[in-house]
């Protein structure tokens, strides 16, 4: 199960980054341009990073959470599904 969650997820990372990019090369203002996780959480990311008080682990949900693209988000989602998928055997 993880398997198949993980190669949706890099699916839909290379879809959402495709799109991210033709409307960077256009220089278009739409809702693709700017996507990250901090989107569409809306007022609850604060909340999320300051969730846990050690500064190094806020500072990494921060980059999460506010810089790092959704498509590479998902990207890292599908890669670390992955991983878990090939080392969880199944019956």
């Amino acid at each position: 199960m993880a398997t198949k969650l993980g190669i949706y997820s890099i699916l839909i990372g290379f879809f959402v980054g495709i799109f991210t990019g033709i409307s960077k090369f256009m220089k278009s203002d739409n809702f693709w341009v700017d996507l990250t996780i901090s989107k569409f959480t809306g007022d609850y990311s604060d909340r999320i990073v300051e969730f846990i008080p050690v500064d190094f682990i806020q500072d990494g949900l921060y980059f999460i959470v506010y810089e790092l693209p959704f498509s590479g988000a998902v990207l890292g989602l599908g890669v670390l599904l992955l991983i878990i998928g090939a080392m969880v055997k199944q019956n």
